[in-house]
């Protein structure tokens, strides 16, 4: 049997000394070792260029958020992201995810490895577990020189001189443990090891780097802030047969710190209904539980509206509604913010956390934890049109603050940052 030659650096286990001949992702030993006779001794160089001398970065995506995420916010993020590393040509992305749920790697436009699979109740353990044994073989001859996290539970075997960066999004579990669903707790754990394993850590916001630091002890020469942006607002208006009764708007997940519970109180006994609908955009549909307190403040299927659909669908809820209503008790950012501003919808949204950081006097904040504070935003917000306006025009100002252009150049110098 021949020597297979120098190794790629993927086969990480350890004690491996790489003499034994073990075939590695190219079918070659792990690390250099103790010469075997009859064959040339291993290489002792590095197994790949680095980055100085090829001039570009690489950079693998693991495939943790797209094994767990149809569709959403940190889907999206890294979609843009990844999309506008290819054109700034100063890093190499690949997405490695063998087995995905996402229809942000569905029409290939972005590059990736891996298979689209529709999304199967209960078997995202299993799912993970072939995605981390899968990955390093659908890697290929890419040697990345960082990986990038794209959540906090991939466990791929990962080269041995490639740098590890993280991108944390909130600290909602930590903040808020006896509001969390059964087993998400393992998501905050998992959360700690990675961003403590990383030598470098993204945050989104001020707040979710402060949170870290306060709440996990992270240096803070450690973190860097880099914001997000929206990815709506870019076409036309499309129309929506909603538009034919006023409606305002709520986007996202409903339970927990989002708060839904207190906003449809508040909706309920306000002076808007029921000449004004509440349109939920997102999320699973409603929970015989909610539509139980539905009907116990006289909210009927009618003036209540769960909705799902694309980006154009969201874009079209957006621009035809009074105002986006975000009444969360705790946001690593805030993306539907930007996204309404975008589109030219007034928002609303509690004045804790990150919202002040990231929409600026460009909404009309409430306290999340008072009903009254809320409805006397939804009445004002409804009957005024000179408001409307005013928080439309500050929106449009505001979210021109945001780009993805930005987001990447910024995420680049991290990288670049972490191999110096």
């Amino acid at each position: 049997m021949p020597w297979p030659g120098p190794c790629s650096g993927w086969e990480r286990m350890p004690g491996c000394g790489g003499g034994c001949g073990r075939r590695g992702l190219r079918g070659r030993p792990a690390f250099p070792g103790p010469a075997v006779p009859g064959r040339p001794p291993p290489p002792t160089g590095p197994p790949w260029p680095p980055a100085v001398e090829r001039g570009v970065v690489r950079v693998l995506f693991d495939h943790s958020v797209f094994s767990l995420q149809e569709h959403g916010g940190i889907s999206r993020y890294f979609g843009e992201l990844v999309a506008g590393l290819v054109r700034a040509e100063q890093v190499e992305p690949r997405i490695v995810a063998p087995l995905h749920v996402s229809r942000v790697l569905r029409d290939g436009a972005l590059p990736a490895a891996g298979i689209y699979m529709p999304r199967i109740a209960r078997t995202h353990r299993l799912r993970q577990l072939v995605n981390n044994l899968l990955s390093p073989l659908l890697a290929g001859d890419f040697a990345p020189d960082i990986v990038h996290h794209t959540y906090y539970l991939a466990r791929m075997r990962l080269p041995a001189r490639c740098r590890r960066v993280v991108t944390v999004f909130d600290m909602i579990h930590e903040r808020y443990p006896g509001l969390m669903a059964p087993g998400e707790e393992i998501v905050a754990r998992a959360k700690r090891d990675c961003v403590r394993r990383a030598d470098h850590v993204i945050c989104i916001s001020r707040q979710t780097r402060n949170d870290l630091v306060e709440i996990l002890g992270i240096a803070p020469e450690k973190i860097s802030v880099v914001y997000l942006a929206s990815s709506l607002g870019r076409g036309p208006a499309e129309p929506t047969p909603l538009a034919r009764r006023p409606y305002l708007l709520y986007v996202g997940e409903r339970r927990g710190p989002k708060n839904f519970d207190r906003l449809l109180e508040a909706y309920a006994r306000s002076g808007v209904t029921p000449d004004v609908r509440l349109v939920c955009f997102g999320g699973p549909p409603f929970s015989a539980a909610e539509r139980a307190r539905m009907r116990e403040l006289g909210c009927g299927p009618e003036q209540v509206v769960r909705l799902a659909g694309d980006d154009a669908e969201l874009e079209s809820l957006y621009r035809h509604a009074l105002a986006l209503v975000y009444p969360s008790l705790y946001e690593g950012f805030g993306l539907p913010l930007l996204e309404a501003m975008a589109c030219d919808c007034p928002v609303l949204c509690s004045g804790v956390s990150s919202m002040p950081e990231i929409a600026g006097s460009a909404a009309w904040f409430f306290d999340p934890t008072r009903e009254d504070d809320m409805m006397q935003a939804m009445e004002g917000i409804v009957t005024s049109t000179q408001k409307r306006e005013m928080f439309i025009r500050a929106g449009r100002e505001r979210v021109a603050l945001f780009s993805w252009q930005r987001c990447v150049r910024e995420t680049i110098t991290v990288y670049q940052q972490c191999l110096q």
